[in-house]
């Protein structure tokens, strides 16, 4: 059996050169990601995330706490964690797709 004109050549070459190029921005996102700082100030609630989605600070006002209703400040914590969470998630994914267009093929496993 003959194989096609240029199978394994050319093509495959810029495909591989296309997938390390990926994978070496790949490596270095995590590390950028971890810099990245997403600030949410929500009701009296303000906590910071980084782009890897994990919660760098958080800060209550004074003013939303009132003893007597601890369950509305439960639920402004966790609006406040919800947003933040969600706008590293967005700018994380969006960083993905930045590199995996690049990468033939990878598309179609599901990333």
């Amino acid at each position: 059996m003959k194989l096609p004109k240029n199978f394994g050549g050319q093509s495959m070459g810029n495909m591989m050169a296309q997938a390390q190029e990926a994978m070496a921005r790949a490596q270095n996102l995590d590390a950028e990601l971890a810099e990245e700082r997403f600030d949410v100030d929500k009701n009296g609630v303000k906590c910071t995330f980084n782009g890897l989605g994990e919660l760098q600070s958080l800060k209550i006002d004074k003013s939303v706490v009132d003893p007597d209703d601890l369950e509305l400040l439960e639920d402004m914590i966790v609006a406040a964690v919800k947003d933040g969470f969600a706008k590293a998630t967005e700018s994380r994914d969006s960083k993905v797709k930045e590199i995996m267009p690049n990468v033939p093929g990878l598309d179609k496993l599901g990333f």
